[in-house]
Formats: structure tokens, C-alpha cells, sequence
């Protein structure tokens, strides 16, 4: 799949939209109807239509897709722009709503990442992810929102859900998505460590509270490597890690990146990752915190993701089977211990505990 015509352009696309000073080739071009047809359904699939479409506007308009697909490519772009704005205005609902009440809440993932890229407007946003610091925290939230009359659903990993005016909301009690309970003192430890290294979000005059550069790229390619043990994930998620790597690039340049991941048991996985971050979205390579190891093959995960599309919710494999699941997923039990056998010889403390903690934090809540 990787040497496929389609997909080597949709990469070029990508790191031209992800990318002010990249270079985009036309030695590919230009494409019949059909093959822009394919570009914009693997776009949407890995939710980059916008980071795509932005390397679009670098090709010469003879190289450009007709003007009728243009057209419609606009049209989403600049929905998922009003979306974006849409969702600003209801974290400083929420956040004042907390405020009012003393509880203190941290933006996670969402558009703390967003701020990271050239324009924060052409990340697709999702739900709305909050973490509160404590359990006594996290209870007041809950019952804030409970007062509200919202319907709250438990999640694995000591989680909860509802819907806020249109948007999907999550609180959390842990900040990072690693499973493994015997490093979970050395998680405490870096959250102690960075309790005054925390960044900001400026919405419309109001500060909202970020992790720290350091908790922010361990949460999100933790955050990924979940996602991989399940169903799957999108591009868009690998997209976040490579502009968090480059707009953090001073402050994690401080700090001993090789050796936390080693410590978490993640290391070898990471390796791979930025290994793709570099091979396929273009990150440069000085922008890691430490080099590329040498002799590894990432490929077949990159062919997971391409795959398994969002979160796997485009997988080709399983499409017919949950047309009628209302975003359920079939062939549960299959899919996650096909992933464990993949990912247990690169990662065996995550990719054993995952399911094992998942389970567990069904019921204790």
C-alpha cells in the first residue's frame, strides 16, 4: 500500500499542507478525477482534509483538482474552521461554568494542540478533553454537570462522557493514557516536576490551562499507542505529534526524552513513531529530541493506520459490518488481540496492561 501512486501523493499533499517551507514535487501530477476523488476520501477517512487542502493551494491551477471537488473542499474546510470557533466558545462556557464553582480543570489534547500548528483553524477538531488533578476535583465536575440535568456515561480508564451543547465532552482523572501501574509513580513525579511549567491557551481574552510541553507530547503519542492497541487510529493524531515535537522543539530540548520513554516502557514504540513522523509527514529530523535509531522498520504500522482510518472508525475490513452498530465496532475481541500480538514484541508492558486496566476501570470507578 505504501508504494501506491494515490498515497505517495496524498503524503506529498500532507507535508506541503503541514509545512510552510516544504517542497512540493509535481512529478506525480497532474491526476485524472478519479484519482482526486480517492485523495479527498483518504483525506477525510484520516480527518486531514484541511492540512491536505492547504498543499493543494501550493500546486500550479493546472494541476488542481476540477473545480466542482474544489469547491466542495472549500465548503468542509471552512465548516470545520466555524466548528473550531464553535468549540473556543464552549470551552469558555466550561471553564467559567468551573470557575464559578473553584474547580480548576487542564485542557488536554483538542485545540491545545491545535495552537501548534501554522493555523490552529485547519486541525479537525474532536471532543472536548478535560483533567482534573485529583479525585476530590474531579467529583465536583462530575456534579456540576450532573446539576445541570446532562447525561454523564462512565468510560474505561477512569473516565466520564456527555454531550454540551452540541460537543462531546470528556473528564479524565489520569493525564496520560499509560497503563502500566509500576510507572505510575514515575507519571506522578513529572506531574509534580512540571506543576509551574504549564502553557496556556488565549481564548477571546481568557487563559485557559495546558499541560506543560513535556506532558503534552508524552499524553499525545501515549494517546496514540492506546488508540493502536484497540482499533486503530488517524493520521491526524500522528500530524499532532510532529507539530508538538516542532513548536516545543526549545523546551524539549531540556529535558531527557530518551530516558523517560525508556523509564515508561515505551521507548522502543516511540522509535518507531518518529520514525514515521519523519518519513511520511515530514518532520524534520532536528526537531526530535534525540536521533532516529537506525534499522527499524515502521512501515506495517503505517499501513495499520492508513487501514484503519479515525480512531478505525474507516476500516475497509469491518465498513459493512457496523453500518447498523451506531458507531459500535465489530469483531471487538479479534481486532484487539490481533493488535496485542503486534504490538506486545515492541511494547509488552503496555500492550499487556492496556486491556487488563481497561477492564478494571469499568468498575472502579
Amino acid at each position: 500500500m505504501l508504494n501506491n501512486r494515490i498515497i505517495n501523493i496524498f503524503f506529498l499533499l500532507l507535508k506541503s499542507g503541514l509545512w510552510k517551507n516544504a517542497n512540493l514535487d509535481t512529478e506525480l501530477f497532474p491526476l485524472t478525477n478519479r484519482e482526486w476523488e480517492e485523495i479527498y476520501k483518504i483525506s477525510i477517512n484520516q480527518t486531514v482534509e484541511c492540512i491536505v487542502f492547504d498543499g493543494i493551494q501550493k500546486l500550479e491551477p493546472k494541476y488542481q483538482p476540477s473545480k466542482i471537488l474544489l469547491l466542495n473542499w472549500a465548503v468542509r474546510v471552512e465548516k470545520h474552521a466555524q466548528r473550531n470557533e464553535r468549540m473556543n466558545e464552549i470551552i469558555i462556557k466550561l471553564h467559567s461554568l468551573f470557575q464559578e464553582h473553584q474547580v480548576n480543570s487542564i485542557l488536554l489534547k483538542g485545540q491545545g494542540l491545535a495552537k501548534c500548528y501554522d493555523n490552529p483553524a485547519r486541525r479537525v477538531c474532536g471532543d472536548i478533553d478535560l483533567f482534573f488533578e485529583d479525585k476530590n476535583t474531579y467529583t465536583k465536575a462530575f456534579n456540576i454537570i450532573n446539576e445541570k440535568g446532562l447525561e454523564i456515561n462512565s468510560m474505561p480508564g477512569f473516565s466520564s462522557e456527555y454531550n454540551f451543547e452540541g460537543f462531546e465532552v470528556e473528564h479524565h482523572r489520569n493525564m496520560f493514557d499509560i497503563h502500566n501501574p509500576f510507572v505510575q509513580k514515575k507519571l506522578e513525579k513529572i506531574r509534580l516536576e512540571e506543576i509551574n511549567n504549564f502553557t496556556t491557551l488565549n481564548i477571546e481574552n481568557t487563559k485557559i490551562k495546558l499541560p506543560s510541553a513535556l506532558e503534552t507530547i508524552i499524553q499525545a503519542n501515549s494517546h496514540i499507542l492506546k488508540h493502536l492497541l484497540s482499533y486503530g487510529i488517524g493520521i491526524r493524531q500522528l500530524c499532532d505529534s510532529a507539530r508538538i515535537y516542532a513548536h516545543y522543539n526549545q523546551e524539549l530540548r531540556t529535558k531527557n526524552l530518551k530516558e523517560i520513554y525508556s523509564s515508561l516502557g515505551i521507548k522502543n514504540w516511540v522509535d518507531m513513531l518518529h520514525l514515521l513522523l519523519v518519513k511520511y509527514l515530514g518532520l524534520e529530523e532536528s526537531n526530535l529530541p534525540y536521533k532516529l535509531t537506525a534499522n527499524l522498520d515502521a512501515d506495517w504500522m503505517m499501513e495499520d493506520i492508513l487501514v484503519s482510518g479515525n480512531f478505525g472508525f474507516h476500516n475497509a475490513n469491518f465498513v459493512d459490518k457496523e453500518i447498523n452498530l451506531n458507531g459500535g465496532r465489530a469483531n471487538k475481541k479479534s481486532r484487539i488481540w490481533k493488535s496485542f500480538l503486534k504490538y506486545v514484541k515492541v511494547t509488552p508492558s503496555e500492550a499487556i496492561w492496556f486491556p487488563i486496566m481497561q477492564y478494571y476501570s469499568r468498575f472502579k470507578i
